[in-house]
């Protein structure tokens, strides 16, 4: 009964993620807290948001949930995982080989097959 919560949480970190890199272009994640009863994201940014980049990471965030896609996962070799363009990860943060690399909507099978498709930037 935990873990599906938390998975969602957990989902929701690199939704989060990538609606603050649309808004703001440069936001740097720098920890995380996924509990089943809620998420805590710490980035830096540039400044303050702005309560309209508030109002459109928010919008972002529940767009993507919405659309109820399929969340892929697959372990990869970390060096063909890092060859994916637009692949994120925690500055500073050491990752094990073989990564586990999680995507929305697009299978990591495909960004694996084309690392320089653009498809890895839109999920």
């Amino acid at each position: 009964a935990r873990r599906r919560p938390v998975m969602s949480n957990h989902t929701s970190t690199h939704v989060l993620n990538f609606a603050l890199r649309q808004v703001l272009g440069e936001a740097d994640q720098r920890g995380s807290l996924v509990a089943p009863d809620r998420l805590r994201f710490d980035f830096s940014a540039k400044g303050a948001m702005t309560t309209a980049q508030i109002k459109q990471t928010e919008t972002i965030c529940n767009e993507i949930i919405g659309k109820n896609e399929q969340v892929f996962a697959k372990e990869a070799a970390l060096a063909q995982a890092k060859a994916i363009q637009g692949l994120r990860a925690v500055f500073d943060e050491t990752y094990p080989d073989p990564v586990r690399v999680l995507s929305i909507g697009i299978s990591v099978e495909d960004m694996l097959a084309d690392p320089s498709s653009p498809a890895g930037t839109v999920t």
